[in-house]
């Protein structure tokens, strides 16, 4: 027993040893790039900047609504401190300004340029704010015009579900996700179902380190907490503000975490605690839950606005598996995720801890009458739950781009992954991110993009008719 014990101690050691080492690389390939400075010398607002060479950059990119074509020869202004610059968009409408350095600058469309043939903007949309951070490079900026009345519509929100954000010219129109051909490089469909069975399971692997935590509250406590959402944004922002302050990208993941497990304490020790004394039934607690979703929200858009966030990443392949290009981010992101999810496992397996709360998710009444202390459980529980979700929004805010809805965009699958799985097991919640990012990225070779998660509900339904207890969970008798 004691050798058994000294070999599952040794194995954690290594696991953590791992994620100590990967942090470590993620130190030195992000860290000089963070620190670098913005610019080495004032640069008058004349000064043109190549944008290949600047470590900061905004691509602008110019549509008309009706059939996604880029209008050419629009004037577009981009204002910033000690920077004020003119520009025209070529062919296709694109336009890629280099920037002196990171802050806050207005991109302006002069619309008296744009044809009428192809429509006016819709309101407000111009000038927009942009925030660019260190080593941001082509950060998005796009206008739709249109010929309707009111002007064109909002430009469409990057894809949700993983994929890699290029430059605009690499990009899909409806989803800012990377196309196939932008990665499979013609190697026809083959590739193109490599292409997008990768970008399923590395997005499956982020989206399970926030189902897990997700399906451990509703096991401990019987909550589907609908704000778990705002946990994952949680991390992201967090992430984002250290950056912000000149912070390396290990810094930020380590900060997501805590300050994500911290949010869970104070959640717990502000609302669902004493709410859990009073006996409050489920259904009120539910509808706590999304009425603290929708404030979080909407503090998330007061303190840092409506536009999309981008982290320090580099955009060069890291990783070239055939027709499969990955950045360094995507890569680490899911070596990250697999190595806390088998620490995760280890706990829940080999700790009193896990025991414990496997022994109240089964039952709470029994555990208590065993002399476990449940409230103390459930606390640890909105712990590792925050955490997790925490490191959910960093990677996920690494792999594709960050707003205030992030994680409200995927609570939706977040609560597939864990009913497809198995109520309240923690490994199926696992197992059923996995099927449902992969399903939903193979179904796109048939399906229109913006139908995935249609085909996600599609799995769901037909897996819970053959199994309605889900691919990993319990029968249980009724009656």
């Amino acid at each position: 027993m004691t050798d058994h014990s000294s070999r599952v101690r040794r194995a954690f050691a290594a696991l953590v040893g791992l994620l100590v080492g990967f942090l470590a690389v993620f130190a030195a390939v992000a860290a000089p790039a963070s620190a670098a400075p913005a610019s080495s010398a004032p640069r008058a607002a004349g000064d043109v900047i190549d944008p290949n060479t600047a470590e900061e950059s905004i691509a602008v990119w110019i549509r008309q609504t009706s059939d996604k074509a880029g209008i050419p020869g629009v004037g577009v202004t981009v204002i910033g401190d000690d920077f004020d610059q003119t520009f025209t968009t070529d062919a296709e409408g694109r336009v890629y300004v280099g920037l002196p350095g990171p802050g806050t600058y207005s991109v302006e469309v002069d619309e008296a340029t744009i044809p009428a043939a192809s429509g006016t903007l819709p309101d407000a949309a111009s000038p927009r704010e942009v925030r660019v951070a260190q080593t941001n490079k082509n950060v998005p900026a796009n206008f739709l015009a249109s010929t309707t009345a009111g002007g064109g519509a909002a430009a469409p929100a990057p894809d949700e579900t993983g994929g890699s954000t290029p430059a605009p010219s690499n990009t899909d129109e409806a989803t800012g996700a990377a196309p196939p051909s932008a990665t499979t490089g013609g190697t026809g469909f083959w590739g193109v179902v490599a292409t997008k069975l990768a970008t399923g399971l590395i997005f499956g692997l982020l989206l399970a380190l926030a189902a897990i935590g997700a399906s451990l509250i509703f096991g401990t406590t019987g909550l589907n907490n609908f704000a778990h959402g705002e946990l994952v944004t949680f991390g992201g922002l967090m992430a984002y503000t250290l950056a912000s302050f000149g912070a390396p990208g290990w810094l930020g993941i380590l900060g997501a975490i805590v300050l994500g497990g911290l949010f869970g304490l104070v959640q717990d020790t502000a609302i669902w605690r004493p709410l859990r004394r009073r006996r409050v039934g489920l259904i009120p607690l539910m509808i706590v839950s999304i009425g603290l979703a929708l404030a979080t929200r909407y503090v998330y858009v007061l303190f840092y606005g409506g536009d999309r966030l981008t982290l320090p990443n580099n955009p060069a392949p890291f990783l070239v598996l055939g027709p499969i290009s990955l950045r360094f981010t995507d890569v680490f992101g899911a070596v990250i995720a697999i190595v806390v999810l088998l620490g995760v496992a280890y706990v829940m397996l080999r700790t009193k801890l896990g025991k414990a709360a496997r022994a109240v998710a089964d039952n709470a009444p029994l555990a208590a009458a065993s002399g476990i202390n449940v409230d103390r459980v459930i606390r640890f529980v909105w712990i590792g739950a925050g955490a997790l979700a925490g490191l959910s929004g960093v990677l996920i805010a690494y792999y594709q781009a960050l707003r205030w809805d992030t994680g409200s965009a995927i609570l939706l699958l977040i609560f597939a992954a864990v009913t497809l799985g198995g109520l309240g097991s923690a490994f199926g919640a696992l197992v059923g991110s996995l099927v449902l990012s992969v399903f939903m990225n193979l179904a796109t070779l048939v399906l229109p993009e913006n139908l995935k998660y249609a085909a996600a509900l599609v799995v769901l339904i037909l897996i819970l008719l053959f199994r309605p207890q889900g691919i990993l969970g319990r029968k249980e008798r009724v009656g």
